[in-house]
């Protein structure tokens, strides 16, 4: 039995860019300890992702009638979640809407005994990462973080553009001397030796499961909300894993059945080591945005 949503209203372009906007990162600061906003001096644009032709092909992402893969930093795929959205695409219907081709719009709705969720096109951030050898530089990487600090468990903030961080407290007692601010595997991650130089990925970054359900059970090309920055001198700050190619799927009926498969070997890859690697994630309901999401809620100073 399928629970009621409600249509409450329509977010129009004007109202989405300025939620857009007000999105912070949930452990990014600057020099004086206040949130820093990822898409403060981003531009966004309508697009459109077209399905895989083929078992070794990826989403592609159609700008301009140039094509360009799909990378992802979160692989894996929730039946739960998919059914979800599968009752939402069926709500929608009734109100002359459908999942995988809403325009720069969203939809205010309430779910019974859930509560009140926007739902939008998925978002896809284009990066432009530094390479060397087909490996992240990551001296380059680091220096993107200028005026951008973390916090210790003692509430003292480090610059990340240094790249090592000194006497980083781990709780008020415990510290680390010398800290890399980067995976300690960053390193052996590599899309091709031959490759050097700024690159561009496009990289989903919220609504992985609509662009599934879209490509995978409707098999249709979907819309999607492009940022870039502004100027493509002065890039996005760098995404919180790696991107990914989005194939294969690791595919789960639920985030719980995770527990079956204790060596499960596929899944995100964080960019900065584990002490902060989630200080990079978004805080979409700050920013006034009702979105839906799996993250752990790790403790982020």
């Amino acid at each position: 039995m399928e629970e009621t949503i409600t249509f409450e209203r329509f977010l129009n372009k004007e109202e989405i860019e300025e939620l857009l906007k007000k999105i912070i990162f949930r452990g990014i600061y600057d020099e004086n300890g206040n949130p820093l906003y990822p898409y403060k001096y981003a531009k966004f644009s309508l697009i459109k992702v077209h399905p895989p032709e083929s078992p070794t092909s990826f989403p592609q992402v159609l700008r301009d009638f140039q094509p360009s893969p799909l990378f992802t930093a979160q692989p894996t795929i929730y039946k739960t979640q998919t059914d979800m959205l599968a009752q939402v695409d069926r709500f929608l219907q009734t109100i002359g809407k459908r999942i995988n081709v809403l325009g720069f719009e969203g939809v205010q709705y309430t779910w019974e005994g859930r509560g009140r969720y926007h739902v939008l096109p998925p978002i896809i951030e284009k990066h432009i990462y530094p390479l060397s050898k087909g490996s992240f530089d990551l001296s380059k990487m680091a220096k993107r973080f200028e005026g951008c600090f973390v916090k210790d468990a003692r509430g003292n903030l480090h610059e990340l553009s240094k790249r090592f961080i000194k006497n980083f407290y781990v709780d008020q007692e415990s510290k680390i001397e010398y800290l890399d601010i980067f995976n300690h595997n960053a390193e052996l991650v590599n899309y091709g030796l031959n490759f050097n130089g700024k690159t561009d990925f496009y990289i989903i970054c919220d609504g992985s499961h609509r662009l599934d359900y879209a490509i995978e059970y409707l098999n249709q090309p979907t819309n999607a909300i492009l940022v870039e920055p502004i100027d493509q001198e002065y890039p996005l700050l760098p995404y919180y894993a790696f991107p990914i190619p989005f194939r294969p799927t690791t595919r789960l009926t639920s985030k719980e059945a995770e527990k079956k498969y204790p060596r499960l070997e596929r899944d995100k890859i964080h960019l900065l080591n584990d002490f902060l690697k989630k200080t990079l994630h978004y805080d979409w309901v700050e920013g006034g945005l009702l979105v839906s999401k799996l993250r752990q809620q790790t403790t982020i100073y």
